[in-house]
């Protein structure tokens, strides 16, 4: 794909009616500030709160800022695949859009895939959330380590850097929680160099998360499950893609 996009930062939002101006506005500041040729990506996924309103506002004032709206509310992963579909960057950011991480230390991960890397994953150096969270992100990525040997400290952190044609050569199946882990399982398994790198958590400035803590546990090992069984059948060919 040709295109003059340096950076796409893509994003998926759903009732981010308190945060969204105020990402959109902040990551164009990056842009500006590292002279880039940028653009953002927004998964909008059926808010039902005012976020397409402020996001076609948005739209009238930045020319590079792309709105891909879902009628209804398809999840996490279906905003975030459809936004990456539409990216066109040399590189490609994932993010939320809730402000809990910061886009401009996208430059971490750009210096640590300057080492020869296709992917780089942040991880969160301090998590800031309720502690029940933290210690089932720990839980969470000794599975991930035992059943994929995927060796990173923090898989399902959101804030990651792909080569643009990687970001737009994976698959989404996830709806939610597990996503960014999905990714992360899916570069490795087509053979792609995966790098890891620290960068900041922030707490949730305004909004509420979408995340019901039981629900979200029980359908992560369900998914991680069903991915285990695909990429099973991916490497003994009975399956052409993964």
């Amino acid at each position: 794909m040709t295109s003059n996009v340096f950076l796409s930062i893509t994003a998926p939002s759903y009732n981010e009616r308190e945060n969204i101006e105020k990402m959109v506005n902040y990551w164009q500041s990056i842009f500006v500030r590292d002279g880039l040729q940028g653009e953002i990506v927004i998964g909008e996924d059926g808010s039902t709160d005012g976020t397409k309103d402020i996001l076609r506002q948005l739209q009238g004032m930045w020319d590079n800022l792309v709105v891909v709206d879902h009628a209804v509310n398809r999840g996490y992963g279906y905003a975030l695949s459809s936004a990456i579909a539409r990216s066109t960057g040399a590189y490609v950011a994932t993010i939320d859009s809730d402000g809990q991480f910061d886009a401009g230390e996208y430059k971490l991960l750009l210096a640590e895939m300057e080492k020869g890397y296709d992917v780089v994953t942040g991880y969160r150096r301090s998590k800031q959330d309720q502690p029940l969270r933290v210690v089932a992100d720990r839980v969470l990525n000794l599975i991930i380590r035992i059943l994929f040997r995927l060796q990173l400290r923090d898989t399902n952190c959101a804030l990651k850097l792909f080569k643009g044609d990687v970001a737009r050569d994976l698959v989404i199946e996830a709806r939610g929680y597990p996503t960014p882990t999905e990714l992360l399982v899916r570069a490795q398994t087509r053979g792609y160099r995966i790098g890891e790198v620290g960068i900041t958590h922030y707490p949730r400035a305004a909004g509420e998360s979408k995340l019901k803590a039981l629900r979200t546990s029980w359908h992560m090992l369900l998914f991680l499950a069903y991915l285990k069984y695909k990429q099973l059948l991916f490497r003994a060919s009975v399956i052409n893609d993964f």
